[in-house]
């Protein structure tokens, strides 16, 4: 645990940096240019080009140095960030220059983020790993938890320039940790097959489970209806509220992700039934993106945020604990990959599509004298951001429906039951060693008793 402990404290700092930037830069994006696509540009740029690379990268994982590849990721991203730094600090950085340089890093961190996961169970006993995802979990809920306190501040005082100078220097601190710390070796065997082979073996070992295929399937319709609830938190306070304000709901999500880990750390998680635990996750979930959305009231937001952070962290952390229970260590690459390739694949469609042109489709509908200004109108309210909070109210509701409908499905109700944890890699590779053994001294008793018939 001591290993798994540094490269979290690690992972921590870098994230930190990183989460500062991806703070400030997409609202100066929208406070430069006051477009809603551009804001939501920025999130479907710093998730498709990794959604895209993510097969090849869990092959990659699963093949190589799982130490190396985080390594790779980090300075690809310190690189990406440096270049984008010295843009800003010369003068020259135009918005148009920050959508290239975002591909790029999303390229980067998915590497990154591919092998960090995966090298979890490599670190830590399996009887921990509840607590380890925790760990993980907590480790992102600090980030957001400090980020909306000094982002505001740090914009106000040293500005984007000086955020960037933060965010170079912390992945130094994170490739420098990782140069230092060994992972210790428990995978069974060095591939053999060709990168193209392992590829189409991670999608039958997972597609090919009806289990697994049902959990993504509910989780592509989850993050349809969710992903825009979370990106329109901060256009949502900025239609009544202020920069200063948007950062205190920020903080209120961010605490809900840290004490979220930080429950999942001490806890671990249910021993059995897991994915039920997901789902009723799910549903409390639900229940605060109602919340979020019924009133223009910032205590009211911050308690809707707290929630949706709190309960999508302990959906997560069960989750990964779900893949590294039930996958063998050396698909973890692959598998992982694939799920976050098919359960993501609809959040370009939740970011770039639900979330800019859904509301500008509800938003009329509530405007002082509009078509439901008598009736849903009594209970949300009218105006500016209104429609807003009706997506969210109708949003909860679809989410709720998706996990009671999961809940009734047999192949997801049964997947605790249905599929069996998976045998160490290290234990896996000693029996092939035994087996071949075994045989090597059968074959020259055989070959004896064949020499005297």
């Amino acid at each position: 645990m001591r290993r798994f402990a540094t490269v979290a404290a690690g992972q921590l700092v870098s994230i930190v940096g990183s989460s500062l930037t991806e703070f400030a830069v997409p609202l100066w994006i929208y406070i430069t240019t006051g477009s809603l696509a551009r804001f939501a540009l920025f999130s479907v740029l710093a998730l498709v080009p990794g959604m895209l690379v993510s097969p090849l990268a869990g092959a990659l994982v699963d093949r190589y140095d799982r130490r190396r590849v985080m390594l790779a990721g980090d300075v690809g991203a310190f690189g990406t960030q440096l270049a984008l730094g010295v843009l800003l600090w010369t003068g020259n950085l135009q918005i148009w220059h920050i959508y290239p340089l975002l591909v790029l890093l999303s390229v980067a961190l998915t590497f990154q983020r591919l092998a960090y996961n995966s090298a979890v169970p490599q670190l830590v006993p399996k009887r921990f790993l509840g607590h380890a995802n925790g760990v993980v979990q907590m480790v992102t809920g600090t980030a957001q938890l400090v980020v909306p306190l000094l982002a505001v501040g740090l914009m106000a005082v040293v500005g984007l320039e000086g955020i960037l100078v933060l965010d170079v220097v912390s992945y130094v601190f994170a490739i420098g940790v990782l140069l230092f710390v060994r992972f210790p070796r428990t995978m069974a065997w060095k591939r053999r097959e060709s990168l193209v082979a392992e590829m189409v073996e991670g999608w039958r070992f997972s597609w090919g489970n009806r289990g697994f295929r049902g959990m993504l399937f509910f989780f592509a319709v989850l993050n349809i209806f969710l992903s825009p609830l979370f990106l329109l938190i901060s256009p949502l306070v900025l239609g009544f509220a202020t920069l200063e304000d948007v950062g205190r709901i920020s903080f209120a999500g961010g605490l809900g992700v840290f004490l979220g880990g930080l429950t999942m750390t001490v806890w671990g998680g249910p021993r059995r039934r897991r994915l039920r635990g997901v789902m009723l996750s799910t549903l409390v979930l639900s229940l605060f993106c109602l919340v979020t959305g019924l009133r223009q009231s910032l205590p009211l937001i911050a308690v809707g945020a707290f929630g949706m952070s709190f309960w999508l962290t302990m959906l997560n952390g069960v989750y990964a604990t779900i893949i590294q229970v039930k996958v063998p260590q050396r698909f973890h690459g692959r598998v992982i990959a694939l799920n976050t390739l098919i359960a993501w694949s609809t959040l370009p469609i939740g970011f770039g599509l639900v979330a800019p042109y859904g509301s500008a489709l509800f938003e009329p509908l509530l405007t002082p004298g509009g078509p439901l200004a008598g009736t849903v109108g009594l209970v949300l309210g009218t105006g500016e951001g209104r429609g807003v909070g009706l997506m969210y109210v109708l949003f909860a509701v679809a989410i709720a429906v998706t996990a009671l409908v999961a809940m009734r499905t047999r192949t997801l109700s049964r997947f605790d039951v249905d599929v069996p944890d998976a045998l160490p890699d290290d234990l896996v590779g000693f029996q092939s060693i035994q087996r071949r053994h075994m045989r090597q001294e059968s074959q020259p008793v055989a070959e004896a008793a064949s020499l005297q018939r």
